[in-house]
């Protein structure tokens, strides 16, 4: 190994996070460190072996949660019980954890010790029936979006006159996000040759969840994108390609790939200056916005599919059935009055 070559220990450091060495039978026998065999495994292993680097990181981050932890509760992580992986999720509820957080957890582990089962080093995995807790929160039955007046208010909530690159970004990642229906991890997987003009007008491509695909934006959305590209400095490519949106220190220099946990901090602080924020609103609310918004204006449910790329037509159609039943008041044919 080259002395500056990048291994997924340096990255979980550069990250910020303190990577754990545990010696363990089946672990040391590798002669190496567990999660620098979890990034080998999980390489081979998710997605059919074609998993993106985000995907490996999140994975990654995930797992040394748990190996600090059991190195704090002197557990082994080579050998953990199923109760101890039960404990870590009660840990985890109790601590207010979001339902979707818990369950990548879960799955982060669950995949750890099917790469150990699969190669022989352990008999069964200690994980593979602990699930998340089912989510009873009423708020899982709701679309959490924007109304289109509080769509106009987090448009609003940028300086319109303002050239400044990062209200350049803000407005162009706005667009796309709530106009154009793209997730959060779409957005920091954009790059910048990612934007082709073509005869029929501008196309994008989307680097999605489970496969890449093009939309389509409307002319002012492709505006924003242009507006916002030619006010940039020469981009720095990284191993991901060439960033399009980027993080900016306080003097506005450009700083690399805007990350994640970037995106959505940058999200509640919008969300707060245009005195909209609520529980449970996030970068997914913008995308959802998209979703009802272009419901109440189409009435077409094939239409929100294609726009967002559901796979399915009944992912799409939860729109409308939320559109319908808050305005169906069904209990009003019941002729008793209270």
């Amino acid at each position: 190994m080259g002395h500056n070559e990048i291994t997924p220990q340096r990255e979980l450091m550069d990250a910020g996070f303190t990577p754990v060495v545990i010696e363990n039978q089946f672990l040391a026998s590798e002669g190496k460190n567990p999660l620098d065999l979890a990034a080998e495994w999980f390489a081979l292993d998710i997605a059919n072996g074609d998993a993106r680097p985000d995907t490996i990181a999140t994975y990654m981050s995930h797992l040394n949660h748990w190996i600090v932890w059991c190195r704090v509760n002197r557990i082994d992580p080579g050998q953990p019980t199923a109760e101890a992986i039960k404990f870590f999720r009660q840990e985890l509820v109790q601590s207010g954890a979001a339902h979707a957080t818990v369950a990548l957890k879960l799955t982060t582990i669950r995949r750890f010790y099917d790469g150990a089962v699969a190669r022989g080093f352990i008999q069964h995995n200690p994980a593979a029936k602990i699930k998340a807790p089912r989510n009873r929160s009423a708020d899982s039955e709701i679309i959490k979006c924007l109304s289109a007046g509080e769509a106009e208010l987090l448009f609003r909530s940028l300086p319109h006159s303002s050239m400044k690159l990062k209200t350049l970004r803000d407005r162009a990642m706005l667009a796309l996000m709530m106009l154009e229906g793209l997730r959060r991890v779409e957005i920091c997987r954009a790059n910048i040759s990612d934007l082709e003009d073509t005869a029929s007008g501008t196309r994008i491509l989307i680097h999605g969840k489970g496969k890449d695909g093009y939309i389509y934006p409307r002319e002012d959305t492709v505006d924003c994108v242009k507006e916002y590209l030619a006010a940039r400095a020469t981009p720095l490519p990284d191993r991901q390609g060439d960033p399009m949106f980027v993080s900016l220190s306080k003097s506005g220099k450009e700083m690399g790939r805007l990350s994640r946990i970037g995106l959505s901090k940058w999200m509640d602080k919008l969300m707060l200056t245009a005195e909209i924020a609520k529980a449970g609103r996030a970068c997914h609310a913008l995308r959802h916005t998209c979703g009802s918004l272009l419901y109440q204006a189409t009435r077409d449910v094939k239409v929100v599919q294609e726009t967002l790329r559901h796979s399915t037509l009944a992912m799409a159609a939860k729109y409308s059935h939320i559109e319908e039943r808050s305005k169906a008041r069904y209990t009003k044919a019941i002729p008793v009055k209270p």
